[in-house]
């Protein structure tokens, strides 16, 4: 399935650097082995993270288009701490 108007954006607290996690349908070459789109409940467009490293953690955001003046930006922050 294709959610060409849901868009992810990642934001590292590791590097700083800024991120397009998923957009226009697909997921960012270099995300593609450990994240993916989670489409199982209807209208809800989550995010799936597998084997989650501390380079993980950031500010994740997603953009839902769902047509003119119908908008919605969701945020969420990933933390974590190295532990020996």
């Amino acid at each position: 399935m294709v959610i060409a108007n849901v868009s992810w954006f990642f934001k590292s607290s590791v590097t700083g650097l800024n991120w397009t996690l998923y957009d226009q349908g697909r997921i960012g070459q270099r995300f593609q082995l450990r994240f993916s789109l989670n489409t199982s409940v209807p209208g809800i467009y989550g995010l799936d993270i597998s084997n989650v490293q501390l380079d993980d953690a950031g500010n994740y955001t997603c953009i839902d288009d769902v047509g003119p003046g119908h908008t919605h930006t969701h945020n969420f922050i990933v933390q974590g701490t190295w532990r020996l």
